[in-house]
């Protein structure tokens, strides 16, 4: 019990760690990166993604295929070193960003091949990935964040590594211990699984730079929007029934739109952790009514961001920091098979938000408006967490976006056995 304990939260760990560093490595200042062509997109959240996702499900399929218990190690270790090398040598902003990409996805690969056929540990490494994803704004409380500048300094300007080399070296002895004790099991890849974790991440990336960029006005980005979901449902029903809904189910997380903001006195709001729990136990012992409840849940906390600024405060900011969590164990818990999981797929479910960022990066926001203080703060607020909503369109069109998805899984588990659920051959019944 002890060492499936460890592996599970190894799982969870490893893949919290890489999505960390993939979000940590953004430049500061990609808008205006993103504003200088094709070329400034190399910079950015989205590209970030996009690499390291395609990185992880080639890395993991490879891994699959040799089955070895020292290559899995090797790729934690390379994974660690492309992403700590900034701290041992001078590396620009452009190229670490896709340095620590790389190295991100070897680092989930490493993690995610002890975790095939461990229905556990596959849940604990989608869980990694998405909280880390979801409540980065937390890591705001206990770190300073670096000065990653890509178009004001160019080359000349050096970055540290996204993860201190202490915690790097925890990871690869934990993970490295994993990946040495685990006994391989004897699976190939999908191939339609490892095609949609190749191509799609590539998809949402021409569409964020030709259309969904932070440069981009409100129609241009819908469009890019829309295509984006279409691509994700087109890909989804290439798949075997039995794994199309792990995509869709697994792809709310992509919808929160809001960027929430932790401050010196909100560690209490760390209590968000208990509903994850409660999430993922209800999630694993109820499959069946879990996720349809966890993703309409989700809708709601999205539409949310629509409530007036007077119940903002107090219904938006709680719903995102207390709820969301719980949703996001229902879910995540319930929406994987108890039978032939399909490590490449989930990976590329849960790096759904790091992989397509137009809810989270690229949403119109509404207009700033500036004021006159003498040099003096014009605010008098006492809150310790605050969130950055997009502009109306941007929640309207996520929330849709989420709702599509609930319906698409609601019908998709009305058509097939729950997961869970014990199968009784005909010719047992009486």
């Amino acid at each position: 019990m002890v060492s499936r304990g460890f592996s599970v939260l190894a799982a969870f760990g490893g893949g919290a760690l890489a999505a960390f560093s993939i979000l940590e490595s953004a430049a500061n200042d990609y808008d205006l990166a993103t504003e200088q062509g094709i070329a400034g997109v190399l910079v950015t959240p989205q590209w970030a993604g996009t690499v390291a996702a395609v990185t992880a499900v080639v890395a993991l399929t490879v891994l699959m295929h040799v089955r070895s218990r020292m290559a899995t190690a090797t790729a934690v270790v390379a994974g660690a070193i492309a992403i700590g090398l900034p701290d041992v040598v001078d590396v620009a902003t452009r190229p670490a960003n896709t340095l620590n990409a790389v190295g991100a996805g070897l680092l989930l690969a490493g993690t995610a091949y002890p975790a095939v056929e461990r229905r556990a540990r596959v849940i604990a490494l989608a869980t990694g990935v998405l909280t880390a994803t979801m409540f980065f704004g937390m890591a705001g409380m206990w770190r300073a964040p670096a000065g990653r500048w890509a178009v004001s300094l160019w080359g000349e300007f050096h970055v540290p590594a996204t993860l201190p080399l202490p915690v790097l070296t925890m990871a690869v002895i934990v993970l490295g211990t994993v990946a040495l004790t685990t006994h391989p099991v004897e699976t190939e890849a999908p191939t339609r699984s490892v095609a949609t974790g190749v191509v799609l991440p590539v998809v949402f990336l021409v569409l964020y730079a030709t259309l969904g960029s932070t440069a981009s006005g409100t129609a241009s980005w819908t469009v890019a929007v829309v295509l984006a979901v279409a691509a994700t449902f087109w890909a989804a029903w290439r798949l075997p029934q039995s794994t199309r809904q792990v995509l869709l189910g697994l792809a709310f997380a992509a919808v929160t739109v809001n960027q929430v903001h932790y401050y010196g006195g909100a560690e209490w709001w760390l209590l968000g952790g208990l509903p994850l729990i409660a999430g993922l136990v209800v999630g694993w012992r109820y499959p069946r009514v879990s996720a349809p409840v966890g993703m309409a849940m989700l809708v709601v906390i999205t539409a949310s961001g629509l409530l007036p600024l007077s119940l903002y405060d107090l219904v938006t900011l709680p719903a995102y920091a207390l709820v969301l969590p719980g949703a996001l164990g229902l879910c995540a818990s319930s929406i994987l098979p108890t039978a032939h999981l399909d490590p490449p797929l989930v990976l590329t479910a849960a790096m759904l938000p790091l992989s397509m960022t137009f809810f989270a990066v690229s949403a119109p926001q509404e207009v700033t408006e500036l004021v006159w203080s003498g040099g003096h703060s014009t605010s008098q607020s006492t809150f310790v967490i605050t969130a950055t909503s997009p502009h109306p369109i941007g929640i309207v069109v996520a929330t849709v976006t989420a709702a599509a998805a609930a319906l698409a899984v609601v019908r998709l588990r009305s058509r097939e056995p729950g997961v869970g659920d014990e199968v009784i051959p005909e010719s047992a019944l009486p």
